[in-house]
């Protein structure tokens, strides 16, 4: 899994936007709808952040010492993989309706309701809150840079001093073969 990276958040929003943008010029040129999501759906976003959010803060008193008896270590890497997910829906929102409302803005001066531009303004504030929630989660669910629990001499330590042999992240390790040996006769099948 890789880790956020801003750079790759704004392509993606940037890509969102572009097609977003296209596929509404192309929609409202046929005398189609405009393509933004609902009112309702800014609630369902709201609870994806909040969730998020109480997730991320019990990866994180964990990291803090609280109750380590209790605590699964996959609800840390689970709780990063939806972090990571909430943040490319956030991009992808924030950039589709901010294209949609740029596009909007456009129309202020002979639309009489401006309820799209308003819909689209706030569908993109929320997609960036969602990309800043999942963010933030992801960053709880960092370890240290350096595990106290290593031995010194470890190969393998989380910290990473010594560089990793090629295949597949230093978990590839070389196999003998074994000289295994063929049944003749009768017994061979």
């Amino acid at each position: 899994m890789h880790v956020l990276t801003v750079r790759a958040l704004l392509m993606c929003a940037a890509a969102a936007g572009a097609v977003g943008w296209t596929a509404n010029r192309l929609s409202t040129g046929a005398g189609g709808p405009l393509l933004i999501l609902p009112w309702v759906s800014l609630a369902a976003v709201a609870a994806v952040s909040v969730g998020l959010l109480v997730l991320g803060v019990r990866v994180k008193r964990h990291q803090d010492g609280a109750h380590p008896q209790r605590f699964d270590p996959l609800v840390a890497a689970r709780t990063a993989a939806a972090a990571q997910a909430a943040a490319w829906a956030g991009a992808m929102l924030t950039g589709w309706h901010a294209a949609v409302a740029v596009e909007q803005l456009a129309l202020v001066s002979v639309r009489s309701d401006q309820g799209p531009l308003w819909a689209g303004l706030a569908h993109a504030a929320a997609g960036l809150v969602l990309v800043v929630v999942g963010w933030i989660v992801e960053g709880f669910c960092k370890l240290p840079p350096e595990d106290p629990d290593a031995e010194e001499g470890a190969e393998y330590r989380r910290g990473r001093e010594k560089e990793l042999p090629e295949g597949e992240g230093g978990y590839a390790r070389e196999i003998r073969p074994r000289g295994r040996r063929r049944p003749h006769g009768r017994n061979a099948r």
